[in-house]
């Protein structure tokens, strides 16, 4: 078997040593990775490696367009994947790994964008300076664990004819929050359904996903028991959003079980403030 690396613990590693290394006077302060820090990073030698579970050889992806050199002036990207030898299925992100299952991860310049499960994906260019600008898609697993061998990549030449103004700081926030306001705490729930949380003094930005850091922006993971363990707990990420409500899949849990939900607060390089900013409410498949 192949040795898989993992690439997402390496950016969130290095912004929480940077973190932890920062003046004593900011100590307990929330804070993100200085931008473009943790882009580096992403191509150094992974300290983790993992044997590929058998199948995940035949999980590939290939991007069809746009072509390797395409000059893009739009401030939106079209992206079209064609995935073979495994099923989309973002519903059993975060959950246990099965034979033939996954999903395809997005990244900009050695950046995690996000997880997808359709042919068509639209990156959003904001943020970008123009010129070359690498696009990857790349196989994963449910637990997220990257099909590296099967990576595929292509360049492209942004020279936008319309440049989209630059998102930057935001000052004068307060300390930021994050609450779930449904489901309730001890709730039912099956097949489908909505998680919706309340977000105070932080902006939420899809744009923004993968990009530099901007303070005072980025999303939120909802993770599944925990947020900690393999990949700085991204093993147990369900999913991201940048919305306040975010539409959850009980499928790969056991009818009578109790899980935890946990939404937490991170920056646009996926890596979660520090302190981490959380909350999390107990439910009961049905």
């Amino acid at each position: 078997m192949k040795p898989l690396k993992f690439l997402l613990p390496l950016v969130a590693v290095a912004a929480l040593v940077a973190a932890a290394c920062g003046d004593d006077d900011d100590e307990g302060s929330q804070s993100t990775s200085p931008p473009n820090e943790t882009t580096a990073a992403t191509t150094a030698p992974a300290a983790d490696e993992m044997q590929l579970p058998p199948g995940a050889e035949n999980m590939k992806v290939e991007i069809m367009s746009p072509a390797d050199g395409a000059e893009v002036s739009e401030n939106s990207l079209a992206l079209k994947v064609e995935a073979t030898g495994f099923d989309l299925a973002c519903d059993l992100a975060g959950k246990p790994n099965e034979d033939g299952k996954g999903h395809y991860h997005v990244l900009i310049d050695r950046a995690l964008v996000n997880m997808y499960c359709t042919d068509d994906v639209e990156l959003s260019m904001q943020n970008l300076e123009p010129g070359t600008h690498t696009i990857a898609v790349v196989p994963a697993l449910n637990d997220h664990a990257e099909v590296l061998d099967n990576e595929t990549e292509v360049e492209i030449n942004y020279q936008p004819a319309s440049p989209l103004a630059a998102i930057t700081d935001a000052t004068g926030l307060g300390e930021p929050s994050i609450k779930v306001l449904e489901p309730k705490p001890g709730a039912t729930v099956s097949g489908d359904f909505d998680v919706v949380v309340e977000i105070s003094n932080f902006n939420l930005s899809c744009d923004l996903l993968g990009k530099p850091n901007v303070a005072g922006y980025g999303h939120w993971h909802l993770n599944l028991d925990t947020t900690t363990g393999p990949m700085m707990g991204m093993a147990t990420m369900v999913g991201m959003s940048c919305e306040k409500t975010f539409r959850m899949s009980t499928a790969g849990l056991t009818p009578g079980s109790t899980h935890s939900i946990i939404p937490l607060l991170t920056d646009n390089q996926h890596v979660p403030l520090t302190p981490e900013v959380s909350d999390k409410v107990d439910v009961i498949i049905q």
